[in-house]
């Protein structure tokens, strides 16, 4: 390169503080310089350290050039997002509060703080990690994982009926531990083997069950049924793709037409062989019939919404024969049944209200990040929260079986707010490198080298 162009990329780079961007903005600026070099000895007849001179003129000033390119390159953070998370948080830890008082145990209270505090570190970490970097690995990371859940389904401690990870006197289900991993490593699969072909397509459906049925024999059927959900919407997304080169409505019909199959075929064999799931179904479809026995619960969530005010308690929120609540699991999962029967519809609306505007963000997040790869994950993310979200509210509004989902960043407990506080860090990361393209980057390298 000519010293005098070398020079004025200098200054111009000397302005960019984001490194990553240094290759594609210096592929730009080369390529410009050599256009219009081009163009003076062709039209002028000027030598080539002339044309050069000259073309570095029309550039322009390289210190303002610098500091639009610094602008328009900085990793950006998802403001909204932040502020949004922040006040669902504070939120739940205020819920988190007044569950304490009423139930009369403080360390509720205490405890969801350090899991708030520890869940942010974490996302805080997990947003400086570039997580584009990893494509390349994503075949053996899925592989890797899945071993290691079934590694720890057949030889791990057994805790609650549950495989578990036990880490001095705390357990956790692996499950939470995979979802963050699963999610990376399965859009790395996407985009190596969602191409149209059908022996890719079959690999990608085949590789999606591995963990899903590790996981259901965990057992944890629901989350294996809420990621299973994302890595369909993910392949769906990979399919509208650019790089698909298939016939879309037939791979689209064969993908859910095999999805749902495969659904009733695992809810017959899961309804024969586990005839406890049955009864919850038949509890969901008539709770009075159950009301003293396994339909309380439902029951309950019936009267509490019933007789629930605009502002303030329901008469049915405390129990008739004792000082606690009537509602058991009012603090994890039914705990927006808690929200309406103990403050009012009001609140309930105004934390409904919350939730969809931090899912609208996620999405539009996602929807904005350039690198296709980032934006199956960030896809997947968002997907994974708003189906707990989902879930959780139905089956307590009694639209839906009782599943045992917690409602992110409100109900108590440390694994779910680590999941998605996981989540979350990792989707605002990916959001911080949205200009930036990997595949940009490489043929910058490629064509500077």
């Amino acid at each position: 390169m000519n010293q005098c162009a070398a020079d004025f990329i200098n200054r111009v780079l000397g302005q960019v503080k984001y490194k990553k961007a240094h290759r594609i903005i210096q592929k730009e600026l080369q390529s410009h310089i050599e256009e219009l070099t081009e163009l003076h000895i062709s039209d002028d007849g000027m030598s080539e350290d002339e044309a050069v001179k000259k073309a570095v003129l029309k550039m322009g000033d390289p210190i303002a050039i610098g500091k639009q390119l610094h602008n328009t390159h900085k990793p950006k953070t998802e403001w909204s997002i932040v502020i949004l998370l922040g006040a669902i948080v504070l939120f739940g830890l205020y819920i988190m509060f007044e569950y304490s008082q009423i139930a009369t145990h403080p360390f509720y209270f205490k405890r969801q703080i350090l899991f708030v505090a520890a869940g942010t570190i974490l996302a805080v970490i997990l947003y400086f990690v570039d997580f584009i970097r990893f494509e390349k690995y994503s075949l053996h990371v899925y592989y890797l994982v899945c071993l290691l859940l079934l590694a720890i389904l057949v030889f791990g401690p057994d805790t609650y009926g549950r495989a578990a990870i036990v880490l001095g006197g705390f357990s956790v289900t692996p499950s939470f531990v995979a979802i963050p991993v699963l999610l990376i490593s399965y859009s790395g699969l996407i985009r190596r083997w969602c191409d149209g072909t059908p022996g890719n397509l079959f690999k990608l459906v085949v590789n999606s069950l591995l963990p899903l049925i590790i996981i259901s024999m965990e057992p944890s059927l629901i989350f294996a049924c809420i990621l299973g959900a994302g890595f369909a919407v993910m392949v769906t997304y990979g399919i509208f793709s650019k790089s698909f080169k298939g016939n879309r409505k037939k791979t689209l019909f064969i993908l859910y037409g095999g999805l749902i199959s495969f659904i009733i075929i695992t809810l017959l064999y899961t309804f024969t062989y586990e005839p406890y799931r049955f009864e919850r179904l038949t509890i969901f479809i008539s709770p009075w019939k159950y009301a003293q026995s396994w339909g309380f619960t439902n029951v309950m969530l019936r009267k509490i919404q019933s007789s629930s005010q605009f502002i303030g308690m329901s008469k049915d929120m405390m129990g008739s024969n004792t000082k606690g609540l009537a509602l058991p699991c009012a603090d994890t999962n039914f705990v927006f049944t808690f929200v309406v029967g103990q403050f009012g519809w009001l609140f309930g609306a105004a934390l409904l209200g919350l939730l969809g505007l931090i899912i609208v963000r996620l999405f539009m997040a996602s929807n904005k990040v350039r690198n296709e790869y980032g934006k199956l994950l960030g896809v997947g993310i968002c997907c994974v929260f708003s189906i707990q979200v989902l879930i959780h509210i139905i089956s307590n509004l009694n639209l839906f079986p009782l599943t045992g989902i917690s409602l992110p960043f409100i109900s108590y407990g440390g694994q779910n707010c680590l999941l998605n506080m996981a989540l979350i860090g990792m989707l605002l990361g990916i959001y911080r490198r949205k200009d930036i393209s990997l595949k940009q980057e490489e043929k910058a390298l490629h064509s500077l080298n």
